[in-house]
């Protein structure tokens, strides 16, 4: 195979998992008028485990591979990571367009930025950290601080941005120390445990349908990440990354075709700014290491 063919599925694989992403996405928004967003998390750990399962026992990889770490406290402190970033995404959700959400939940690249110094020891130059303050001032664009339009629930996805930079933090101290089908395992896992202890707390048992969404966003999370894995194999990162995007398409598509929202000049402007941040943080993190 051809380094450009690598590519190319590279690309395609990203594409396929960030799809995948979007879909979930919009199943949370329509569970969530009905269902807590705490609930709604739970749902999409429960039944990404299980699917995770049954693909292992399709594919005959053995149990004791997918629990068997070498770091199970670290694996389940990322667990507990993704936990916090879409129980506030979901919660945000039930109230807000899919797009303002997702556009607000970019901003996690910018946090891993502003993380990696005091957590992994990186050096941030001012470039950097300009890029930072950009992608923080676009996402006040969108919020709208201290305007008739200002929701509190626009803090939840920046609030589960912050988690999910823990998350992919956390991901780079792992490193390759375990299996890409422990790692899920026991971000399924302990996700599920989790949020069953949370959600208990503000339960509304789901009809035959809402179970049935459930199962199908589980399944389109477990693609989603066998997806991403995927695609580091065939492309480098740094090309790879910046289709993380995909989602943005999604959200607006599906929000306007579905929840009839249509996004304001504010969210088109703050999530361009936004987006042109990550983007550069992106590409200079690429070039530094070249």
């Amino acid at each position: 195979m051809s380094m450009q063919t690598g590519v190319m599925r590279g690309i395609a694989w990203m594409v396929l998992g960030m799809s995948c992403i979007g879909m979930v996405d919009a199943l949370a928004k329509y569970l969530g008028a009905r269902l807590p967003g705490l609930e709604v998390a739970w749902g999409y750990f429960v039944a990404m485990l299980i699917n995770l399962c049954i693909w292992a026992k399709v594919r005959g990889i053995p149990q004791r591979q997918l629990w068997h770490s070498t770091r199970p406290w670290l694996q389940s402190a990322r667990a507990l990571c993704l936990v916090g970033s879409l129980a506030c995404l979901f919660s945000a959700l039930r109230v807000l367009p899919l797009a303002e959400a997702t556009i607000i939940s970019f901003t996690a690249p910018l946090f891993v930025v502003a993380l990696a110094g005091p957590m992994l020891g990186e050096p941030v130059g001012w470039r950097r950290w300009a890029a930072v303050l950009a992608g923080l001032v676009g996402a006040m664009l969108v919020i709208r601080p201290g305007t008739g339009l200002f929701q509190w629930a626009a803090l939840l996805p920046l609030f589960g941005a912050v988690f999910f930079a823990l998350f992919s933090l956390i991901t780079r101290l792992l490193g390759p120390a375990d299996p890409p089908t422990t790692t899920l395992f026991y971000t399924t896992f302990v996700g599920a445990v989790a949020l069953t202890l949370m959600a208990a707390a503000v339960w509304i048992t789901p009809n035959g349908q809402e179970l049935g969404w459930f199962w199908l966003s589980g399944a389109l999370g477990v693609i989603a990440h066998l997806a991403l894995v995927q695609a580091m194999l065939h492309a480098d990162a740094s090309i790879v990354a910046p289709l993380n995007y995909v989602r943005l398409i999604w959200a607006i598509s599906i929000g306007i075709v579905v929840f009839g929202d249509w996004p304001t000049a504010g969210e088109l402007v703050g999530g361009a700014v936004i987006v042109a941040s990550g983007l550069y943080v992106v590409f200079s993190a690429a070039r530094a290491r070249l």
